[in-house]
């Protein structure tokens, strides 16, 4: 194995939170394993059924079977901060069950993250949820964590059957794997809007790292219509700039895909309507540019490295699975052809985007780190992170949410930004 490819196996999908407990009134609200009725924004009801991968499942399972819940911490100013955490994804059935053949050690773990537990408690995932440090531009703010077990990057409202090609799983016998991540979203959007304090909050940022930055971009106007007209409401997306296949986009889009995305997408808005029949190479800044021109008063802002070793990890499982490559230890030879590609789609993405829409602007980092929000694969990276043109990725934060003295600006880092490849690159 290279020198690359083991820098990339070792980052894995292993969020490495760092166990430390900052402010203690973090408090949770269980969410009943119970149908819903909720009525959306182009006035339809819809059921909805909160819940884990594997909720279903009997304790004796020994499964991550907990029922759905979230967090909310009360600050002590009229803003507030909706998160939408992250775990990886899953959409057949290499990825939804082969891949859990897969131990979870510190270097590697299955395609996404099926327990509502481990790594999605707030209070010590640090970053921008550690409200203990003055200089935490949203350390007053009231918070939101919004957990993620799912796989289906918080759109998802459809119980999918999968069978192992490996025959590991459940002896090769069919699965049910709920991919209710758009049932959660929603049923957290239905206890925001009896919140008391809704009709007078100043300022909501709508944000997500990995799998919830999708959700969080593709969800947005949803938070955005509870909110009063006077709110000042803006998105953070980090590490999800949606370089994928053409195949992946059709399997996960189409009608009565895996995720069962017609009945969650918001498509009375401009760029989600179409969104199935996007090409690979346009399909995130068509997204993007198209709900940014319909809330034209909003803010939006992606984070990302140059070199994400997690987001270059998906689009090579894309390629191997969209070829029939079921076997996960064959998903991490990634050759530098393939992170030089992911890197010039990110660019041209997010330089599109910014050159479409004025309110779209990105802070791209050297490296190849995923997650620039939380303690995920580097302690502290949202207070020391600067590879940016030499700006702390917390101040150009408290740009988005502040006055805008400075002016929130394009940044990148420089040269080669810390690329783990290019003498590799040059011998193919």
């Amino acid at each position: 194995m290279s020198k690359f490819n083991q820098m990339i196996f070792s980052l894995g999908l292993m969020l490495l939170f760092t166990p430390r407990v900052h402010a203690e009134n973090w408090q949770k609200i269980e969410v009943p394993e119970t149908v819903m009725t909720i009525m959306d924004d182009d006035n339809n009801y819809k059921d909805i059924r909160p819940g884990c991968a594997f909720s279903h499942l009997p304790d004796e399972a020994g499964l991550p079977n907990k029922p759905f819940h979230f967090y909310y911490r009360k600050g002590s100013v009229s803003k507030t901060l909706i998160y939408l955490n992250g775990g990886g994804a899953c959409w057949n059935d290499a990825t939804c069950l082969t891949s859990l053949t897969f131990p979870v050690t510190p270097t590697i773990r299955p395609a996404y993250n099926p327990s509502i537990e481990d790594e999605n408690n707030p209070a010590i995932l640090g970053g921008i949820m550690d409200a203990t440090r003055a200089d935490n531009p949203l350390k007053d703010w009231n918070m939101i964590f919004i957990p993620y077990c799912t796989g289906d990057a918080h759109i998802g409202s459809q119980d999918s059957i999968y069978t192992d090609p490996s025959g590991i799983i459940n002896a090769g016998q069919p699965v049910l794997v709920q991919h209710r991540g758009f049932d959660n979203f929603m049923a957290v959007r239905e206890w925001l809007k009896n919140s008391p304090d809704r009709g007078s909050m100043k300022q909501v940022l709508v944000a997500g790292s990995s799998a919830g930055a999708y959700g969080a971009l593709i969800n947005f106007s949803r938070i955005h219509s509870i909110y009063p007209t006077t709110t000042k409401i803006s998105l953070l997306a980090d590490g999800g700039i949606g370089n994928f296949t053409d195949s992946f986009i059709k399997k996960v889009f189409k009608p009565n895909g895996p995720w069962k995305t017609e009945n969650t997408l918001a498509t009375w808005i401009p760029g989600i309507k179409n969104i199935s029949s996007y090409h690979a190479l346009n399909f995130f800044a068509t997204l993007a540019t198209g709900i940014e021109h319909h809330f034209t008063k909003s803010k939006f802002a992606y984070v990302t490295t140059a070199w994400d070793g997690v987001q270059t990890l998906f689009l090579n499982i894309m390629r191997k699975t969209d070829l029939g490559i079921d076997d996960p230890n064959q998903w991490f030879n990634i050759t530098p052809v393939t992170a030089v590609e992911w890197n010039l789609r990110m660019l041209a993405t997010l330089n599109a985007n910014a050159l479409l829409n004025g309110n779209a602007k990105y802070y791209i980092g050297a490296g190849t780190n995923h997650v620039e929000l939380l303690d995920a694969f580097t302690a502290n990276v949202f207070y020391t992170e600067k590879s940016a043109g030499g700006v702390y990725l917390k101040d150009w934060v408290n740009r988005l949410v502040g006055n805008n003295t400075p002016p929130l600006v394009n940044l990148m880092c420089s040269g080669t930004c810390d690329a783990p490849l290019l003498p590799n690159l040059a011998q193919q």
